[in-house]
């Protein structure tokens, strides 16, 4: 009975070699293969539209031939042949706008490529912190097994024991088989997903390091570092651009031209030049102004939101990580003690014959529902804890 005991007392606890931990895991999600080549992909085409808006415009060349009519007046040649090229000139700052709005575009993609993999790596830390509690609930079970295995084979050494005895010992151990076999399709559910987020061919010899909360230092109130800001304020930059190049666009196109003719049979020859303007009689493109000036609008509306939300956020997940702290200290504090008070008195009575093996069962099974509290409270508390990372944009320091 004192090896049974011991058994009973022995903390449950995971390990396992190369066991992947939160900072790995958050490499792995913000560099994962599919997801990185979609954010390369569109951080190029805003690159190549910011090659375009750099580009001159393309000269046209036109060929032309006349022939006179029977009755001509216009010259004594058979035929008269035009040759012309024609640029197109970029005035009125038309050129300066575009390059500006497009490097400003590309900004804000760069922006919004560094946001989209701290939100990856957010979605796989917690994806982490789900395969741990998995992990610990399912070695929580598999130790309660083993140590309800224990306690019936004590239990079949006595020949007096009484048959509800050993219906209730058959019974608990159906029923810790079962809380195992969802224990075990739980793991490999969370084993899956995560290994999915980070491109792991073989999820099942994915294994985690065991449940830990952080150590979170106090925020300095300082947000002008937070990734989702800077991107949404690198938006409204980009926005306000894309206003000014609408409004630079409205100047009219204007083209200049060299000519040059040439009549056959006599021969003769002439240069001259042409000047094309634009007439903006129907449209002024004011169209394309009043929509660069709604979505200026609308990413400073974004912007002063996300500001909104951001502080939202932190204070809501401060208050969060500060109640599962005290949470799980207060469980620790006045369930732990009891606990071992608990399974120590409930082998002494065992081994007193004034207990039975239903005690210990009971005993075992209030230390298997504190154990689970505890993976419970655990993973509550890293989850916030991750979450108030996010919110303070301090998640990436994680990969320092």
């Amino acid at each position: 009975m004192g090896v049974l005991l011991l058994l009973a007392l022995a903390p449950i606890v995971c390990t396992a070699d190369s066991a992947l931990d939160l900072r790995t895991a958050l490499r792995l999600a913000r560099d994962a293969e599919l997801q990185s080549a979609l954010d390369a992909a569109s951080l190029a085409a805003v690159e190549a539209d910011r090659r375009s808006a750099s580009a001159h415009p393309n000269p046209v060349i036109s060929y032309g031939r006349l022939r006179p009519g029977r009755a001509s007046t216009m010259f004594d040649g058979s035929r008269q042949q035009d040759v012309a090229i024609e640029q197109p000139l970029l005035l009125g700052g038309q050129r300066r706008a575009r390059m500006d709005a497009a490097e400003r575009a590309v900004d804000a993609a760069r922006a919004r490529v560094a946001v989209s993999r701290m939100t990856r790596a957010a979605d796989a830390a917690l994806a982490f912190v789900s395969l741990q509690a998995a992990q610990s609930r399912q070695a929580a079970a598999t130790v309660g097994l083993n140590r309800l295995e224990d306690i019936v084979a004590s239990a079949s050494m006595n020949p007096a024991a009484h048959p509800y005895a050993e219906q209730r010992l058959a019974f608990e151990r159906a029923d810790w088989r079962a809380a195992l076999s969802a224990a075990d399709a739980e793991l490999a559910a969370a084993r899956q997903r995560l290994a999915d987020m980070l491109d792991i061919a073989d999820w099942r010899t994915l294994v985690v390091v065991p449940l830990n909360p952080l150590d979170l230092v106090a925020a300095n109130g300082e947000r002008s570092g937070h990734l989702a800001l800077h991107a949404a304020r690198l938006e409204e930059t980009a926005a306000e651009a894309a206003g000014r190049a609408a409004r630079a666009e409205r100047f009219p196109q204007v083209s200049l031209g060299l000519i040059r003719s040439w009549t056959s049979e006599p021969y003769g020859i002439a240069d001259g030049v042409s000047v094309s303007v634009e007439l903006p009689l129907f449209d002024r493109r004011d169209g394309a102004v009043d929509r660069a000036d709604a979505l200026a609008a609308g990413a400073r509306l974004q912007r002063q939101l996300l500001e909104a939300e951001i502080d939202l956020d932190a204070r809501r997940n401060q208050i969060e990580v500060a109640m599962r702290s005290d949470a799980l200290a207060a469980f620790d504090a006045e369930v732990g003690p009891r606990l071992q008070a608990l399974l120590r008195l409930a082998g002494d009575a065992y081994r007193n014959d004034s207990a039975g093996p239903a005690d210990l069962i009971d005993a075992l099974r209030a230390q298997q529902r504190a154990t689970l509290r505890r993976i419970e409270l655990e993973e509550g508390l890293l989850r916030a804890q991750i979450r108030l990372l996010l919110a303070r944009s301090e998640l990436p320091g994680l990969l320092d």
